[in-house]
């Protein structure tokens, strides 16, 4: 009841003070109107006709009766008033001259019928008002709880949203760099693509960061993010809004853009100068000044998904030629480069089962002395020939070997072979050598001394006997102590160092004292060019390597007048078409060269 009174003191629309008097004036005027009445009703009763006295009793009884349920909310004035109005009549019926003692008790006991009946009202009223109020409690509360639920609906809603914006963001840009991912870039293709006209199309620009490993390698890949980071935000200066940037893996980056057709290639070209100088600008980083130079590619699409992907493999194709040509250019794709890329992977996946069918062969062509041409060696150079391919060059399997690591496998056949053809020709007791080229990888193989040693042992070949041919990058300080380790040990064992190609790669000119190099093979461009700088270019070289004891070998030798000038500048050996061509058989190339220069 306290309850049910405070939500409906709560919910009234008059003050609490209000409502109180009105309860007391109320009830003041129930308890004046039944002194009233009873004032009536004792002077019906006393000095009334029997008539008016029974009119009176009748209307008293009637109004008590009534007082149950009109008087029902108040349990005091309506008990007061009941009791009054009956019982005064009981009282006065018992104080007439003839007093009526029935109807006084009948007026009793309806008086108490009364009261039990205002009682049970009451209850009811009660018990239907704290219904009411606990329906409208219970609407309350459901409005509550509604709007509550609406306002967490609301929030649930906005965090749904907020997190599918954060996960579309994470799923369509690289965390490193904050750009665009792959998937980002080929979803902003495909809402692109929408915009565009039909005489539109789109351009990819491939950037490929050059010799970025060697950044991890010296400084760390903590430092190399920060360097990927601050080419990531250069890079987005130099992009407009109807271009995307991508970071498509690890050092390499993606701009798609798109235009009218016709004046795409100047725009992308244009693009390609400008990201190019912010790029290579100087960065400070960490303390650390940095210049970085990229190799980038060019292509071109049309609109539909298939183009645009084809587009950004052709770029990188034409990045890759950019690396091969120096590094820091950038090239436009050329259809050539797909049948190329197409060819090498055909030739690296063809090369492991070349090796065990044996597809590969040996040839071998002379190295003459200066002066008397006597053949002194000779350079074991690999063929392949594909029963699916064709004739393959060296230099197209040679560099997939390389790149695959079947380069140690490849340089081990090829070793075996020479020391065994040396030895099945007798030519051993006639001091011919066998030149065999190696490469870096399998200098720094593990075993790779043992393995030599292995080799000349078993062909009973003494290791004088052997040359290796290594190329100027054993002159790279990345490797410098493995290999300088394993020159020492092969040059201990008697066999001879040759440095091929020398002059095409590395500067090594002032590092020859640093390795037990034997000799020198000047590369065949200066031989060719000795009407012009290469005359000067090898007289420089032959008196440097004369003075550290070292000898000089020149390739390419193919003109009388070309060994005749080349044995003036002091050169120690020959090679070249002149002498012979590379051939399966060794001895009779031996017998040619002497009966010529004899002749």
């Amino acid at each position: 009841i306290a309850r049910g009174r405070r939500i409906f003191r709560a919910s009234a629309l008059l003050p609490s003070a209000v409502i109180l008097r009105l309860r007391v004036d109320n009830g003041a005027g129930q308890l004046l109107a039944c002194l009233l009445w009873a004032c009536f009703t004792f002077w019906a009763v006393t000095d009334g006709t029997d008539t008016v006295r029974h009119a009176g009793l009748v209307i008293i009884s009637a109004l008590a009766a009534g007082a149950t349920g009109t008087l029902a909310a108040e349990v005091l004035v309506g008990r007061l008033y009941i009791s009054g109005m009956l019982l005064q009549g009981s009282v006065s019926l018992m104080l007439m001259e003839r007093p009526d003692p029935v109807i006084a008790l009948l007026g009793v006991v309806f008086t108490i019928a009364m009261l039990v009946v205002h009682r049970n009202n009451h209850q009811v009223l009660v018990q239907s008002l704290m219904l009411r109020f606990a329906n409208q409690d219970l609407v309350l509360n459901l409005q509550a709880e509604q709007q509550a639920l609406a306002e967490l609906n609301a929030t649930l809603e906005a965090r749904v949203s907020q997190r599918t914006t954060e996960l579309k963001t994470l799923a369509e840009h690289d965390a490193l760099t904050e750009v665009l991912n792959r998937t980002g870039l080929l979803r902003w293709c495909d809402q692109r693509k929408d915009q565009l006209g039909h005489n539109d199309a789109f351009a990819a620009i491939f950037i490929d960061l050059d010799r970025f490993k060697q950044i991890n390698d010296g400084l760390g890949h903590t430092f190399g993010d920060r360097v990927l980071a601050e080419v990531a935000r250069r890079l987005t200066r130099g992009v407009a809004d109807d271009a995307a940037l991508c970071r498509w893996g690890g050092d390499e980056f993606v701009i798609v853009l798109s235009g009218a057709e016709d004046g795409l290639r100047e725009k992308t070209a244009a693009l390609a100068r400008h990201i190019r100088s912010l790029v290579e600008m100087s960065m400070e980083i960490a303390g650390h000044d940095l210049s970085i130079s990229f190799s980038a590619g060019i292509a071109f699409a049309a609109r539909t998904d298939d183009d645009i992907s084809e587009a950004i493999h052709c770029a990188d194709l034409a990045a890759g030629a950019a690396k091969r040509k120096g590094r820091g250019v950038t090239e436009s794709y050329d259809c050539a480069l797909l049948t190329e890329q197409e060819r090498n992977l055909t030739i690296a996946q063809s090369f492991k089962s070349a090796l065990e069918r044996r597809e590969f062969t040996v040839a071998f062509q002379p190295i003459v002395k200066a002066g008397s041409h006597r053949v002194e060696c000779y350079e074991a150079l690999c063929r392949w020939v594909s029963p699916k391919l064709g004739r393959v060059g060296p230099d197209e399997f040679i560099a997939v070997a390389e790149e695959t690591g079947d380069i140690v496998k490849l340089g081990a056949f090829v070793l075996n072979e020479a020391l065994a053809r040396l030895a099945s020709e007798d030519l051993l007791r006639h001091g011919v050598k066998v030149a065999v080229n190696v490469s870096v990888r399998q200098l720094v193989a593990p075993g790779f001394v043992e393995e030599v040693r292995s080799a000349l042992m078993a062909h009973k070949a003494p290791p004088r006997s052997l040359v290796l041919e290594v190329t100027e990058s054993v002159f790279d300080p990345r490797n410098r102590t493995v290999i300088l380790t394993v020159l020492t040990a092969l040059r201990g064992l008697g066999i001879e160092i040759h440095v091929d190609d020398f002059g095409t790669g590395y500067s090594s000119l002032s590092r020859l004292h640093e390795m037990p190099i034997s000799a020198l093979k000047i590369d065949k461009s200066f031989v060719q060019a000795l009407d012009t700088h290469g005359r000067a270019i090898i007289s420089g070289t032959t008196v440097i390597a004369r003075d550290l004891g070292i000898e000089i070998i020149a390739e390419g030798v193919e003109t009388e007048r070309q060994a005749e000038l080349l044995e003036e500048l002091g050169i120690n050996s020959l090679q070249g078409y002149l002498f012979g061509k590379p051939s399966p058989e060794i001895g009779r190339q031996t017998s040619d060269v002497l009966q010529a220069k004899a002749g």
